[in-house]
Protein backbone atom coordinates (compact mmCIF):
# COMPACT_ATOMS: atom_id res chain seq x y z
CA UNK A 1 0.00 0.00 0.00
CA UNK A 2 1.37 3.32 -0.83
CA UNK A 3 2.29 5.96 1.59
CA UNK A 4 -0.44 8.39 2.10
CA UNK A 5 0.22 12.03 0.44
CA UNK A 6 0.13 15.42 1.94
CA UNK A 7 -0.23 18.65 0.07
CA UNK A 8 1.46 21.81 2.25
CA UNK A 9 1.13 25.57 1.41
CA UNK A 10 3.83 27.80 3.20
CA UNK A 11 6.26 24.63 3.54
CA UNK A 12 9.48 26.72 3.30
CA UNK A 13 9.55 27.96 6.48
CA UNK A 14 7.84 27.90 10.13
CA UNK A 15 4.86 26.13 11.11
CA UNK A 16 4.73 24.62 7.10
CA UNK A 17 8.28 23.23 7.69
CA UNK A 18 7.96 21.66 10.77
CA UNK A 19 4.65 20.36 9.68
CA UNK A 20 6.46 18.72 6.40
CA UNK A 21 9.01 16.86 9.17
CA UNK A 22 6.72 15.35 11.09
CA UNK A 23 4.37 13.95 8.53
CA UNK A 24 7.50 12.42 6.82
CA UNK A 25 8.81 10.98 10.19
CA UNK A 26 5.61 9.34 10.80
CA UNK A 27 5.42 7.84 7.27
CA UNK A 28 3.83 10.40 4.73
CA UNK A 29 4.61 11.33 1.77
CA UNK A 30 4.87 15.63 1.04
CA UNK A 31 4.19 18.08 -1.87
CA UNK A 32 5.73 21.53 -0.51
CA UNK A 33 3.43 24.51 -1.94
CA UNK A 34 5.50 28.01 -1.17
CA UNK A 35 6.81 30.63 -2.99
CA UNK A 36 10.25 29.28 -2.48
CA UNK A 37 9.29 25.83 -4.51
CA UNK A 38 7.52 28.21 -7.02
CA UNK A 39 4.23 28.46 -5.93
CA UNK A 40 1.94 31.19 -5.16
CA UNK A 41 -1.07 29.86 -3.95
CA UNK A 42 -2.90 32.97 -4.12
CA UNK A 43 -2.60 32.04 -8.68
CA UNK A 44 -4.82 29.79 -9.90
CA UNK A 45 -3.19 28.81 -12.89
CA UNK A 46 0.01 27.94 -10.12
CA UNK A 47 -2.56 26.00 -7.80
CA UNK A 48 -4.05 24.11 -10.92
CA UNK A 49 -0.76 22.88 -11.99
CA UNK A 50 1.38 22.31 -8.88
CA UNK A 51 -1.81 20.02 -7.56
CA UNK A 52 -1.73 18.78 -11.32
CA UNK A 53 1.26 16.88 -10.57
CA UNK A 54 -0.64 14.19 -7.99
CA UNK A 55 -3.43 12.50 -9.06
CA UNK A 56 -4.66 11.88 -5.91
CA UNK A 57 -4.48 13.64 -2.04
CA UNK A 58 -4.46 12.54 1.70
CA UNK A 59 -4.39 15.63 3.12
CA UNK A 60 -3.91 19.32 2.49
CA UNK A 61 -2.30 21.70 5.44
CA UNK A 62 -2.64 25.44 4.85
CA UNK A 63 -0.10 27.56 6.43
CA UNK A 64 0.65 30.21 3.87
CA UNK A 65 0.00 33.72 5.45
CA UNK A 66 1.32 36.85 5.05
CA UNK A 67 2.09 39.70 7.71
CA UNK A 68 2.23 43.14 6.94
CA UNK A 69 1.85 45.25 10.05
CA UNK A 70 0.38 48.42 9.96
CA UNK A 71 -1.74 50.97 11.46
CA UNK A 72 -4.62 51.80 9.42
CA UNK A 73 -4.12 55.11 8.42
CA UNK A 74 -0.87 53.75 6.72
CA UNK A 75 -2.09 50.28 5.38
CA UNK A 76 -1.98 50.40 2.12
CA UNK A 77 -4.62 48.28 -0.38
CA UNK A 78 -1.90 46.08 -1.63
CA UNK A 79 -0.73 45.10 1.82
CA UNK A 80 -4.41 44.31 3.02
CA UNK A 81 -5.09 42.52 -0.37
CA UNK A 82 -1.49 40.19 0.33
CA UNK A 83 -2.62 39.01 3.68
CA UNK A 84 -6.26 38.14 2.75
CA UNK A 85 -5.18 36.88 -0.38
CA UNK A 86 -2.58 34.16 1.22
CA UNK A 87 -4.66 32.87 4.00
CA UNK A 88 -7.99 33.13 2.42
CA UNK A 89 -7.76 33.08 -1.85
CA UNK A 90 -5.20 30.54 -1.01
CA UNK A 91 -7.26 28.17 1.26
CA UNK A 92 -9.97 28.56 -1.17
CA UNK A 93 -7.94 27.44 -4.46
CA UNK A 94 -6.10 25.14 -2.84
CA UNK A 95 -8.91 23.03 -1.18
CA UNK A 96 -10.75 23.45 -4.18
CA UNK A 97 -8.05 21.13 -5.83
CA UNK A 98 -7.67 19.25 -2.85
CA UNK A 99 -11.44 18.02 -3.10
CA UNK A 100 -11.00 17.10 -6.44
CA UNK A 101 -8.26 14.67 -5.25
CA UNK A 102 -10.01 12.96 -2.14
CA UNK A 103 -11.64 10.29 -3.90
CA UNK A 104 -10.82 8.19 -0.95
CA UNK A 105 -11.71 10.74 1.72
CA UNK A 106 -9.13 12.76 3.27
CA UNK A 107 -8.33 15.58 5.79
CA UNK A 108 -7.74 19.36 5.46
CA UNK A 109 -6.35 21.84 7.76
CA UNK A 110 -6.55 25.66 7.79
CA UNK A 111 -4.07 26.64 10.35
CA UNK A 112 -5.70 30.12 11.76
CA UNK A 113 -5.10 31.57 14.36
CA UNK A 114 -5.66 32.84 17.90
CA UNK A 115 -5.91 36.44 16.11
CA UNK A 116 -9.36 35.21 14.61
CA UNK A 117 -10.57 33.72 17.59
CA UNK A 118 -13.72 35.85 18.45
CA UNK A 119 -13.07 37.63 22.30
CA UNK A 120 -9.01 36.78 22.18
CA UNK A 121 -6.77 39.47 22.34
CA UNK A 122 -5.77 41.98 19.28
CA UNK A 123 -3.08 43.94 18.63
CA UNK A 124 -2.70 46.97 16.87
CA UNK A 125 -1.56 47.22 13.59
CA UNK A 126 -2.75 44.12 12.47
CA UNK A 127 -6.17 44.51 11.29
CA UNK A 128 -5.64 42.73 7.77
CA UNK A 129 -4.27 39.78 9.65
CA UNK A 130 -7.45 39.57 12.10
CA UNK A 131 -9.63 39.40 8.98
CA UNK A 132 -8.05 37.13 6.86
CA UNK A 133 -7.36 34.52 10.15
CA UNK A 134 -11.28 35.21 10.72
CA UNK A 135 -12.24 34.45 7.73
CA UNK A 136 -10.46 31.33 7.57
CA UNK A 137 -12.19 30.31 10.87
CA UNK A 138 -15.34 30.32 8.58
CA UNK A 139 -14.13 29.22 5.82
CA UNK A 140 -13.19 25.70 7.93
CA UNK A 141 -16.94 25.58 9.32
CA UNK A 142 -18.51 25.90 5.42
CA UNK A 143 -15.74 23.38 3.74
CA UNK A 144 -16.63 20.82 6.43
CA UNK A 145 -19.88 21.00 5.80
CA UNK A 146 -19.40 20.37 2.14
CA UNK A 147 -16.89 18.29 2.76
CA UNK A 148 -19.11 15.57 5.08
CA UNK A 149 -20.45 13.77 1.98
CA UNK A 150 -17.51 13.23 0.69
CA UNK A 151 -16.01 11.31 3.50
CA UNK A 152 -13.50 14.60 4.19
CA UNK A 153 -12.93 16.01 7.20
CA UNK A 154 -12.19 19.48 7.19
CA UNK A 155 -10.74 21.03 11.08
CA UNK A 156 -8.90 24.33 12.00
CA UNK A 157 -6.15 25.23 14.71
CA UNK A 158 -5.84 28.65 16.31
CA UNK A 159 -2.96 29.10 17.39
CA UNK A 160 -1.53 32.05 20.04
CA UNK A 161 2.33 33.50 19.60
CA UNK A 162 4.21 30.55 17.56
CA UNK A 163 8.17 31.35 17.39
CA UNK A 164 8.56 32.00 13.67
CA UNK A 165 9.73 34.75 12.18
CA UNK A 166 6.43 35.74 11.34
CA UNK A 167 5.93 36.55 15.36
CA UNK A 168 9.08 38.90 14.68
CA UNK A 169 7.42 40.99 12.51
CA UNK A 170 4.40 41.12 14.81
CA UNK A 171 6.29 42.47 17.68
CA UNK A 172 3.84 40.25 20.22
CA UNK A 173 5.67 39.39 23.39
CA UNK A 174 5.66 36.47 26.10
CA UNK A 175 4.77 32.53 25.71
CA UNK A 176 4.92 30.96 22.55
CA UNK A 177 4.69 27.72 21.02
CA UNK A 178 7.37 26.02 19.29
CA UNK A 179 6.12 25.03 15.60
CA UNK A 180 7.14 21.27 16.19
CA UNK A 181 4.39 21.40 19.21
CA UNK A 182 1.82 23.68 16.67
CA UNK A 183 2.99 20.56 13.83
CA UNK A 184 2.32 17.55 16.03
CA UNK A 185 -1.12 18.43 16.38
CA UNK A 186 -1.74 18.93 12.88
CA UNK A 187 -0.26 15.57 12.29
CA UNK A 188 -2.75 14.18 14.18
CA UNK A 189 -5.73 16.05 12.52
CA UNK A 190 -3.99 14.47 9.45
CA UNK A 191 -4.41 10.88 10.89
CA UNK A 192 -7.30 8.45 11.50
CA UNK A 193 -6.69 9.01 14.94
CA UNK A 194 -8.96 12.12 14.51
CA UNK A 195 -11.76 10.72 12.50
CA UNK A 196 -14.63 11.92 14.79
CA UNK A 197 -13.26 15.32 14.11
CA UNK A 198 -14.45 17.69 11.29
CA UNK A 199 -15.26 21.22 11.45
CA UNK A 200 -13.56 22.17 14.90
CA UNK A 201 -11.48 25.05 15.58
CA UNK A 202 -8.58 23.92 18.05
CA UNK A 203 -7.17 26.72 20.09
CA UNK A 204 -3.55 26.39 20.94
CA UNK A 205 -2.37 28.01 23.91
CA UNK A 206 1.76 28.74 24.95
CA UNK A 207 2.04 27.54 28.21
CA UNK A 208 3.54 30.31 30.31
CA UNK A 209 7.40 28.91 30.24
CA UNK A 210 7.24 27.93 26.53
CA UNK A 211 9.43 31.36 25.69
CA UNK A 212 12.53 30.07 27.90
Amino acid sequence: MSRPLAAVTGGSGGIGRAVIAELEARGWQTLSLSRHDGVDVTDETAVRAAFGRVDRLDALVHCAAVLVKAPLLELSAADWDAQIDASLRGAFLCAREAFRRMRRGGAIVLVSSLSGVAGAEKFPGMSAYVAAKSGLAGLNEALAVEGRPLGIRVNAISPGAVDTPMLKISGVEGPRLQPVEVARVIAWLCSPESSPLSGANLRLDPASDAAE
